[in-house]
Formats: structure tokens, sequence, C-alpha cells
């Protein structure tokens, strides 16, 4: 027989201080929350859905989590569902099918999930059906009826086979406390019902942080079911009077009660039946509006629930601060008004994890899976606490460059745990073959053809399995190093889109049927120093529909782009969300960015096409007839394209077909000149929607053509193009030496031009920062060396770290990593 889970989840949510009234606490969970505001959400199939094939036979499990992990995953993630870390789960919950007062099902919200299930099947991970009812009038009608009951129970029990899932999860909101037996009798008959019916059947019901109604008997609910699910956040909740630590595991200032107590609590009433209790843990936080900045602010306002994608780069961009009473980070600012956000990040989560595993309870449970995007720490404190025998995270900052003679480099950054790394390599981005391992996380690939476009992704690998994927990056291999493009992966959100993080496939070919040579990274590579832009002539950036909950531009993504274009730099960028997320969500500094570097005015957040042409006067005139996905094309439905206006010396290239561009704004700009007040011209591209989503082929190679004639100072006229470049003479930039080094290192070079050229040495700090220039002359061919004494422009001694030093011979350049230590 097969295997089914059912977990029961009922919310109360606790009270904010001790003094506050029982009738305080009938808000919104952050499960109704969130479900309200996505409650219109269509949910939008990954383009590999329709392949889910037959149900898949939950597979036997060799090696996982050293303790139970639940994570909820909503309907409105669901296209995230293939990049989810299934070696750091058992069980997820698809969330939810709505039921009503007669048990009857109401909505199931695109249930079955075939593809989930198939893909968490074949991992060795349970999936089961999320049932919801926010309604405690609702709630009461349905527990106090017996007939309703055993309705209830059959019409779960027909859902979960039928789609040969593994079990059901029950979200009730506002128990009363007049039905505390009918619920002990209806989780009694639950268990009893899947038990009988479904050998295997694994029975949880998840319980609130403070039983302020008395409608839980916890010590009869750990004897009928298999487990309890304790509420582990909503300490402070949106419509809360202060604002302060969704999930204090300690702390007097915050009240009376706080995660331990709700531990503690479970422990005495359940007599330490540590096999059945599991901790839920928060994957968001709250963002709100106070009076101060001090602790303990009252709100001016309802506060908005934030992931924790969002709150990250929130904190890195307004400081991290520390609470040492609730032991959990927040931060905040100004913005006309003092705002403040507290939310969990991987330490706190961890420290709250030490406890689960000091007390030996059963596990945690996770709201929600997908709510840290793309980032890797929340899952790293996972893997610290609970993945002794899991397979190791998937590499990050993520990059593809040329080395010469048909060589290629393939590299992340290692990943803990990890005792090799597997390459998958591929000459359509489709078909990767089985991959080779390799020892470290850099690796050289030697002897590719110069006339083909390879794609790669990495896993990492250890005894217990393989990572996920990387995203997938590609390369143009040369005979030299030298490379004229650079393609940034930027698109890193899962929440709202359908990604499936091989974009690269779509803008590629187009790029070399250009001519053109082409290296790609991660956004992550390039903010963390691993990627220079400044190497190559043009960044073709992929924004997709990156936003506000992932960051279109991240303030050290900013600053680096601001130096690469104040530096000569050509940028083409394109994304639907970017006008969104920096002008109407952003702050004063990133609408200045989108101004100043971007060139452009947001007009609105959508404009209701799918289609766009090039307009009289810009770089696209004579290119219509541009179509761009509705979800039917390959890639995603672009819903909410921007809608932009030139600025500030820019001009309109393109136009949104239909929409007048004074009114609802166009679809691209384009700018050449100075940015900064700097002498070296730049040029910039900016579409409002994604390029990758154009179709057919024709029509992105028509628009690359001529997006990169432009970028690099070609005619933009179709009878004058001429793809012939001048390209001055070859150079060579050597290791510095010593290295590491204190106080002082010499950094060799060689130039072969035919004619004197000029030649610039600078360094910069990891993020792209200059440091002091050491050479800014015209040079002729010969050897040079000079000597860099660990100090900056103004003389002050350099800290300890890792630097760039980056030459400049002309239009091309090449970096070099070195490492002071002190």
């Amino acid at each position: 027989m097969k295997r089914v889970t059912i977990i029961l989840a009922i919310l109360l949510v606790p009270v904010q201080h001790a003094l506050y009234s029982q009738s305080a606490q009938q808000h919104e969970s952050i499960h109704q929350l969130d479900f309200e505001r996505f409650k219109d959400f269509t949910r939008t199939a990954p383009p590999f859905e329709a392949e889910a094939g037959p149900p898949v036979v939950l597979k036997t499990r060799t090696a996982g989590p050293s303790r139970e992990i639940f994570g909820y995953f909503p309907y409105w993630v669901y296209s995230n569902y293939p990049n989810l870390n299934y070696d750091l789960l058992t069980t997820v919950a698809y969330f939810g099918a709505e039921i009503n007062e007669f048990g009857n099902i109401v909505n199931l919200r695109d249930w079955p999930a075939a593809g989930l299930i198939n893909k968490a099947h074949s991992e060795g991970v349970r999936v089961v059906l999320t049932t919801i009812l926010f309604n405690p009038t609702q709630i009461a009608s349905l527990l106090s009826d017996a007939s309703r009951r055993t309705n209830l129970v059959n019409n779960l029990l027909i859902q979960v086979q039928n789609a040969g899932a593994d079990g059901v999860t029950i979200d009730f909101e506002g128990v009363p406390g007049s039905q505390k037996q009918n619920l002990t009798s209806f989780m009694t008959e639950l268990s009893e019902a899947f038990h009988s019916a479904i050998s295997g059947s694994f029975v949880t019901i998840f319980t609130p942080a403070v039983d302020w109604s008395n409608a839980f008997d916890y010590l009869a609910l750990s004897q009928v079911t298999d487990g309890l699910v304790m509420q582990g956040y909503d300490y402070h909740w949106s419509s809360g009077p202060t604002a302060g630590p969704v999930a204090p595991l300690t702390g007097d200032r915050w009240g009376f009660f706080s995660v331990s107590w709700t531990v503690t609590d479970y422990l005495g009433k359940t007599f330490r039946n540590t096999s059945k209790l599991m901790l839920a843990v928060p994957y968001y936080g709250f963002d709100w509006p106070t009076v101060d900045d001090g602790l303990e602010s009252s709100t001016r306002d309802r506060g908005n629930s934030i992931f924790y994608s969002e709150a990250y780069p929130n904190a890195m961009q307004y400081g991290r601060l520390w609470d040492a009473e609730s032991q959990t980070p927040w931060y905040k600012y100004n913005a006309g008004g003092w705002q403040q956000g507290w939310y969990d990040d991987s330490l706190s989560l961890a420290k709250k994890y030490e406890m689960v595993n000091a007390e030996d309870l059963k596990g945690i449970a996770i709201w929600a899976l997908s709510y840290d995007g793309q980032r890797q720490e929340l899952q790293g404190a996972l893997s610290d606490a609970f993945g002794a025998t899991a397979a190791p995270l998937k590499p990050v900052a993520f990059r593809v460059k040329n080395v010469g003679d048909g060589g290629v480099e393939v590299a992340g950054r290692p990943s803990a745990g990890a005792t090799s790394y597997r390459i998958y390599r591929s000459t359509d981005g489709e078909n990767f073959g089985s991959g080779v391992v390799f020892p470290g996380a850099i690796s050289t690939l030697t002897n590719l053809s110069t006339d083909s476009t390879y794609y790669f992704k990495m896993a990492a690998v250890n005894g217990n399995g393989e990572s996920n994927f990387t995203e997938v990056l590609t390369v143009l291999p040369t005979n030299n190093s030298a490379v004229d493009i650079l393609i940034v992966n930027g698109f890193d959100r899962t929440v709202g889109t359908v990604n499936t993080f091989d974009f690269v496939k779509r803008v590629a070919p187009s790029i070399e049927r250009t001519g053109r040579t082409f290296d790609s990274c991660s956004n992550e590579s390039v903010i963390n120093g691993e990627t220079f832009m400044r190497n190559y002539s043009v960044v073709v950036w992929i924004s997709g529909e990156e936003g506000t909950a992932d960051e279109s531009f991240s303030n050290a993504e900013q600053a680096l782009i601001a130096d690469y274009l104040e530096h000569g730099g050509n940028l083409f960028v394109s994304g639907s969300e970017i006008g969104y997320d920096l002008v109407e969500r952003g702050t004063s500094s990133d609408k200045g960015f989108y101004r100043n570097y971007l060139k452009a005015q947001y007009i609105r957040d959508k404009v209701a096409t799918h289609a766009a042409a090039g307009i009289s006067g810009g770089l696209f005139t004579g290119i219509g007839n541009l179509a761009f996905d509705d979800g039917t094309h390959g890639t995603y439905n672009v819903d909410f394209p921007d809608g932009i206006k030139p600025i500030d010396g820019s001009i309109q290239n393109m136009v949104y077909s239909g929409f007048d561009a004074a009114t609802f704004g166009g679809a691209g700009v384009e700018f050449d000149g100075e940015f900064a007040g700097n002498t070296m011209p730049g040029r910039v591209i900016y579409l409002g929607f994604p390029f990758e989503t154009l179709y057919p082929a024709s029509t992105r190679d028509a628009v690359m053509q001529r997006a990169l004639d432009f970028l690099d100072r070609l005619p933009t006229s179709v009878a004058d193009r001429n793809p012939a470049k001048t390209v001055p003479g070859d150079f060579q930039l050597a290791q510095n030496y010593p290295n590491p080094f204190n106080p002082a290192t010499t950094i060799s070079f060689i130039l072969t031009n035919l004619s004197p050229v000029r030649a610039q040495l600078k360094v910069f700090n990891v993020l792209g920062q200059e440091v002091v220039t050491l050479l800014d002359e015209v040079k002729a061919a010969g050897n040079y060396a000079v000597v860099w004494d660990g100090r900056t422009h103004d003389g002050l001694a350099a800290p300890s770290g890792i630097y760039l030093y980056r030459l400049q011979v002309g239009n091309r350049a090449q970096m070099r990593k070195m490492t002071l230590v002190k």
C-alpha cells in the first residue's frame, strides 16, 4: 500500500504583549494574509508541466535530513517546484484547496499538481494537499456535525488517492473553544480513516503558539496523531500596535510569550512527547510604518508582509541590526516617515534549530518554501542543523569565461560539504547528458570548437548525492582570451513568474549570429568580484521579471553598473519590472540610478499588450511587429511590461503597439553620451519588457543586431552596416608578485601595439570601487612593471583582503585578482 501523509493545520495567533486581551488576537495570521494577497493569482504551469507523465511512486530514501522538514508550498510559487532543494525536505504541502462548513471542497487551486508530485516522489519527498478554512463559524459548523466531518474525510481521501499524493494538511483559522472535544474527535476519525485506508499514512496537526481559546487538547492530539506542528511565528502581526520580532526566541522586552515559551508549554502539556513535536519557523517578515526609529515603536498603519528574499536586501541597504533580546535581526529607514522591518535570517533560524536539536524535537515546518528566492543562506542553516546525511547546496556565483586556445573556465563558489563538482555541457541549451565530475569548483575545459556556442550548468556532489543545478550559462570559445560581450543572468525571481533559469539559450544565438564572442555569468558573480564588467566592451543584462521581492538591481549592482557606464561601458538591459521596482517601490537612490544610468522616466507598471514596434529616429527604425510572450511561446507571460519615456538626453526607440507613448509610456529608450559628467562616453539601451521573450528567433536576431551595432558604435543603418571593428594591438597582463603580499607587490605587463596607445592600470576592491590608479599614460610597445605599495589614492593603507587590478589598453582590458595580507 502507498504511504500517505495527513497534516491538520489549525492556527490561532499569539498576543504581542501579555497585557493584551484575548479578543485582540482575532486577526489574520500570515497564512491568511498571504492567501488573501494572492487570492486572484492565476497559477502558470512551467513549460515542462505537460511532460509530467504517469504518477511516480514515492522513492525509498537512503539519505536525507536528520529530522522532519515540512514545507508549505503555496500555489502562487508553483512554477518553482523544479528548483526546490528536495535534499533538505521530507514533506511538501501544496497550499491549498478551500473547503466549506459542509465538508465539501469548493476550490482546488489547480490540484492535482502532477509535476510537483512526480518530482518530489523521485527525490523521496512526500507531497500533501493543504486544505483551508478561515471562518470560525464555518469551522464550528463542520466540527460539531459528525456527518460533515465524515464527508470531509471522504472527499480528501478521493483527492489524495486520485492525485497519487501522500496525504492532506488542513489549515483552519480561529477554532472556537467550544469545539475542543469535537476537534479531538475529528482528528481521531481522520487518523483512523487514513490509517485504515492507506497503510503507513502520517497524520499531524498544526497547533497555535498560544492556545487563547483553549480549543486544543495537546496531550490527546499527540496521542491520536503522528505529530503536532507548533506555530512559531506571528508574535507580532500586520495590524499590531507596535513593530517587533515576528518570531522572538527569548526576551522579556517583547512580553511574556516567545518561541521558547511555546516549546516549553508543549513539552509540559504532552509530558515531553518530543517525537511528536515540530516547530514551524518563518521565511517571511513584516515592514511597518512606525512613529519613530526606536525599539517597541508604535505603528502608524498596517505592516506589509515581506519574503525573506526582500527582507535580506533591505537589511543590507539600510543596515542590519541585531536585537539581543529576541535573537532576531531588523532594520530601519526613513521614507517620508520611519519604517521598521523585522524578519528571521540564517543566524536567528540557526538558534531555533539548536533548540530543536537540544530538545530532540521531531523537526521543523516552514512558511513558506520559495520565500527565500534563490538565496542560499536559509538552506545553509538547514543543512548545518539537519543535513548531515544530505547532498550539498548548489554552487553560487556561477560563471563561464574564455581563457583562449579553445579553453573555457567553468567556475562557481565552493559549496559547503561538497567533495566534487559535476559539470554538464550542451550545444543547444537543452540536452546536457550525464556530466563530468571535477575535483574543484573551478575547472578548465579545453579543445572546444571556436565555431560552436556551448551551454553549461554545475552541481555540487558528495557521498549523499548531488545538489540542485546552477542556472544555465553560455560561452562562445575563442582562440585568445579577448571577448566582446558579457551576458549577465540577473533573473532570480521565482514567485509569481515562470523561471527555468536557462534563458541565455534565447539570447546567445542572436549574439553569435552577429559574429561576436561572449562569456556569461550570474549577477552574484559580478557583485562578488569574480567577474569584472569593465573587461567587456558590451554587457547584456537579463533582468526578466525580476522585481521588488528579489531586487531588479541591488545597491551593489547599481554601483558596479554606474562605474561601468562612467568608464565608457555599453549596456543592453531588458526587463518588465525594473521601473516598478526602482521607481514605484524604490528609494531616492534607486530612482536616481534609474534616471541617471538607465536614462528613463517610469510612467506605469503595466501596458496591456504583448506587441511593440521600433519608431523613426531610434536604432530600431523599420523593425515592426515585435511580439513578446503571453505565456504560450516558450518562456513566460510578460503580464506587466513597464511603460517608459526618455529623459536627460535619451530618445525613445520602441513603443507598444496601439498605445500612445505620451500617455502610456513606450517600450524602449537609448542613450549615447557621458554618465555623471565622466569624459568617457558610454551607451545604454533599456527595454521595458524582457528581450528573451521576443519571438520568433528571427525577431530576436533583428533586435540584437541593431542593439549591438549601436553599442559597438557601428552604423545602425542596415545599408551601411560593417561588422569589421578596429582592435588595438594585443597585450598581456601577468599575475602580480608576490601574491599574497605585504606591504608591496609588482604588476607586470607587455604591450605589443604598433603605435603608442593609452594604458590605464587601476586597482579595485571586490565591490568594483576604485582604490587607486597606478598608471594612466600613453605607452609604446614594450615590457612594463608597476609597484603598488598597498595604499589608496589618498595615501592611506588599504585594509587586508582581495583586490582586483585591471589593465585597459585602448578599448580592451584584462583583469586579475590579488590578496593583501596584514
